[in-house]
């Protein structure tokens, strides 16, 4: 693995089922994030999913209810031995460093990419977005949510300069401890270019606005979250055609 797989891997490993258990009902995740995601899906009978940064499944559950036949991966053995308890048979579930080749997923072998609350923690994005378009079939799509880069500057101490790349470092709470979590912050210009790179044509950037009722109880929480885009959500298309960065390697 390399550093940002392995330094994942540490921390979703520590936080484990109480990482797990909390995903799956706070109101960021369950009314905010996986309802945007599965909105950028559409239809997904009968489509095969990759589902990037799995973590214990909770998308790639609701992706199946949908229909989908779903693939999940993630760093954390922790929270895949969670998600293939919870799913049973249902998806198939693989530990695996996006940050690197995947060779055990065939070319053109998927109709759509889940990459949900992942893409931040890796340094670099040209491997896995080039193996995101490998795999995808023609006319597949890649649907990313990922740390907004206004908010992430708005939020750390002491303010991220908006145009560099810059690792960030949040303090979470999860089962009874103190946990830092470290991801990275980029201008969205870098976002746009490396889909580009790529071979992806982006084709749709919802800017969803959370339920207030789902966050009943929790009025500061909505209030910061309402203030402005927490998450960049993109809906993007394999392109036909092979980039010249691709045709040269």
């Amino acid at each position: 693995m390399n550093d940002d797989a392995t330094r994942a891997a540490e921390d979703y490993d520590a936080m484990g089922p109480a990482y797990a258990d909390d995903v799956r009902t706070h109101p960021i995740n369950a009314a905010y994030e996986r309802p945007a995601m599965l909105a950028m899906a559409g239809d997904v009978r009968g489509r095969r999913v990759l589902d990037v940064g799995c973590a214990a499944g909770a998308l790639s559950a609701l992706l199946v209810e949908r229909g989908a036949e779903v693939v999940g991966i993630d760093v954390s053995e922790r929270l895949v031995e969670i998600a293939r308890r919870d799913l049973g048979g249902r998806a198939e579930f693989n530990v695996a460093d996006v940050g690197r080749p995947m060779p055990f997923l065939a070319d053109e072998s998927f109709d759509l990419v889940t990459a949900s609350l992942v893409l931040h923690y890796l340094r670099d994005w040209a491997v896995p977005l080039r193996e995101f378009h490998r795999i995808l079939r023609p006319g597949g799509a890649l649907l990313i949510s990922t740390h907004h880069p206004t908010m992430d500057v708005a939020i750390s101490d002491p303010p991220a300069p908006y145009f560099d790349l810059t690792l960030l470092t949040d303090t979470w709470h999860k089962g009874g401890r103190d946990l830092e979590v470290r991801y990275y912050r980029r201008p969205l210009s870098a976002v746009v270019d490396a889909l580009a790179d790529a071979g992806f044509l982006i084709e749709w950037i919802p800017e969803p606005r959370p339920d207030p009722a789902a966050f009943a109880g929790r009025p500061g929480l909505y209030e910061r979250i309402s203030a402005g885009p927490w998450f960049l959500f993109i809906r993007a298309v394999k392109r036909n055609s092979v980039m010249p960065e691709q045709a040269s390697g």
